[in-house]
Parts: structure tokens; C-alpha cells; sequence
């Protein structure tokens, strides 16, 4: 870890952004503002002079209680110390890229390597909706998260859940806890347990672009319209694993047995928010207990979508929070249904 003496004793006041929030239309929260506290002695005991890493921050509670701004509120006002802000299906992402790329060397610990460069990128790294639904993925960040703690790397980040209910309903769980008991070892939980969510504040929300129909109706012809009006521009050539219904212009349009129950993942999620402004997807059924693998396909869709602030248009046969209500994906879309509210402002 970077001495902490390189660092200029400081303090930091992050309770003016707070108030200026507060000014904007945030409700005052207890919750909130205890957080506010505690993230506010991390960033003095990171720009003071303590010879060992403080305790990173774990900010967990519903979907739309300012987890995300919060997190971003630390960071943007913690002068001279090197940070990252990522969001979770992002960095795994990363981890993946940077590790393929590595040229093939025996007996090299190429998760070590990695985690030295993330160490000298960065002293904070902030993870954003942070969650896990792939073990091959949790075993790959428990290495990870060794050698990085190992380095005195401090981690903020927000999740919906805490962290001993992570990875809820996962096969072979066992086999996460290590991960699960280094990350408490390091990181305070903060609960963010207010009733407001900012996501979903009006008392009427406009359901713009989401369309419901009954099983048995369809929606097509709602969709149509929209899709004559934003489909303009070159036409972006599709990557050859997509299967849609129509690519034109910087729009796509697929139905939900193309986007969800297929081997998709975040991967091809992101190229695809990365080459199309405008996504319709037709067809979302409510979704059972039998269809966890489908409705977190959905979810990590909505969740990257969200990220990199696509238009998405959508029909399906109820409202977002009925659309799988049971089953072991049912928490994780608590938070899909709320980022759904928030993509229809």
C-alpha cells in the first residue's frame, strides 16, 4: 500500500455535498446520514498518516436508497488519494480481458500479477451493485481480494444485500464463504434501511416506455411505433452471436427468448449497450421459480442498460415487480424492478 505519509494531513467535510442533496429534494435520513459519518472518517484515515489500511465501507440495503450517489459523493470529494469507481458486472469484465491478455508464462500467479497492477492503479476501489451470481467468478475475486487486501487496497461498495447474504441461493455456497469471510474481515457494513425509494419518488410514475400485455395479447403494435421513431442513423452491423427480430439504425429489437434464454452474459450485454443507443425487448413473461437463469439474464441486462444509460423499451404481461416474485432470483430483482422505474424517467 502507498505510505499514508505521502498523503497531506487533511480533513474532509462531506456533509456540505450532503446538505446541498438535502437542498435538491433528498429526505433526510438517519440511516443516510450515518453513513455520511463513517464514510467521512475513511477518507480521513485515508489522507492521514496511519501506517495500516483502514477498514473499507460496505453499503448495503434496498433498491433507490442513494447507495450509488453516496458512494459517489465519497469519492468525488476525497482529495489527493488515488480512487476507482466501477461498476461490479464492469470490473469483472475487466478481470477476465486483462487476465486473457496476459502472455502464457509457467508457473506464473497471473491473479497476483493482476491485483499488483490494480493496486498501483488505484488506492480506494469503488465497487458499484455489487453482487454475485457465478462461482466460478466468486472463486476468481477471492483470489483477487487476498492479494489486493494484501496490498492495503480499501474497498467502498454498495450492494442490496448484506454481506452474509450474498450469493443467496447458489450452489456450492460453501465454497464462497472464504470470500465472503475476508471481505467482513475488511470492510464495516453500513445499512441504508430508509423507506424512500429515490428511484420510484412520484406518486404516478410514467410508464413511457414499458408496455403491459396480458398473456395471450401483444404488444407488437405499441412497439412498432416506437420503433419507426427511433431507429434512424447508420445502421450499426450486429455481432454475429446477436439474434433479433430487426436491427436498424442505433436500434435493436429483440424478443426475450433472444435476450434471456439464450448463453448470453454480461459480456455480450455490455457490446451490446455499447453499440446500440435504443433496445426494445418484447415479451418478458412473468417468471417462475424454474426460470432463475432467464430472470438473472434480465437483471444483468437491466443493471448494464442502467449503467451506460441505454433507452430501453419494453413490453411484458404485468409491472416490473410481478415479473418473478419467487424463486431463487426473486431478491435480485427486487432491484431490477426499481432500475426499470428509474429507465422509464
Amino acid at each position: 500500500m502507498r505510505a499514508m505519509n505521502d498523503f497531506c494531513p487533511l480533513t474532509v467535510d462531506l456533509f456540505a455535498p450532503y446538505r446541498t442533496l438535502l437542498a435538491q429534494g433528498w429526505q433526510a435520513d438517519t440511516t443516510q446520514a450515518r453513513a455520511v459519518v463513517r464514510l467521512q472518517a475513511l477518507a480521513n484515515a485515508l489522507l492521514g498518516n496511519a501506517t495500516q489500511p483502514p477498514k473499507g465501507v460496505w453499503l448495503h440495503g434496498p433498491p433507490g436508497r442513494g447507495k450509488s450517489a453516496l458512494l459517489q459523493l465519497f469519492l468525488e470529494n476525497l482529495p489527493k488519494v488515488p480512487f476507482r469507481r466501477v461498476h461490479f458486472h464492469a470490473f469483472m469484465e475487466e478481470l477476465h480481458r486483462r487476465l486473457h491478455a496476459m502472455p502464457p508464462t509457467p508457473g506464473q500467479d497471473y491473479v497476483a500479477i493482476l491485483a499488483n497492477d490494480i493496486a498501483a492503479e488505484a488506492t480506494v476501489l469503488g465497487f458499484d451493485e455489487f453482487y454475485l451470481t457465478n462461482l466460478p467468478d466468486a472463486m476468481l475475486l477471492g483470489r483477487l481480494m487476498k492479494h489486493l487486501f494484501a496490498k492495503g487496497v480499501v474497498v467502498v461498495a454498495s450492494s442490496n444485500w448484506p454481506l452474509p447474504e450474498l450469493f443467496q441461493g447458489g450452489l456450492n455456497r460453501d465454497r464462497f464463504l472464504p470470500l465472503l469471510t475476508l471481505m467482513e474481515a475488511h470492510l464495516d457494513p453500513l445499512p441504508l434501511a430508509g423507506s424512500l425509494d429515490y428511484r420510484q419518488r412520484t406518486a404516478k410514475p410514467q410508464w413511457g416506455h414499458y408496455v403491459t400485455a396480458p398473456v395471450g395479447e401483444s404488444a407488437e403494435a405499441r412497439l412498432e411505433g416506437w420503433w419507426h421513431e427511433l431507429n434512424e442513423g447508420p445502421t450499426v452491423k450486429a455481432p454475429a452471436w446477436l439474434q433479433a427480430k430487426r436491427v436498424q439504425g442505433s436500434a435493436v429489437w429483440l424478443t426475450f427468448a433472444q435476450a434471456c434464454q439464450q448463453n448470453l452474459g454480461r459480456t455480450e450485454y455490455r457490446e451490446l449497450a455499447n453499440l446500440y443507443r435504443t433496445i426494445i425487448l418484447e415479451g418478458v413473461p412473468s417468471l417462475t421459480a424454474n426460470e432463475a437463469d432467464a430472470a438473472l439474464r434480465l437483471a444483468t441486462l437491466v443493471d448494464i442498460l442502467y449503467d451506460q444509460r441505454r433507452r430501453l423499451i419494453l413490453s411484458a404481461n404485468g409491472l416490473p415487480h410481478q415479473l418473478c416474485e419467487q424463486g431463487p432470483a426473486a431478491e435480485v430483482f427486487k432491484r431490477t424492478a426499481s432500475r426499470l422505474a428509474e429507465l422509464q424517467r
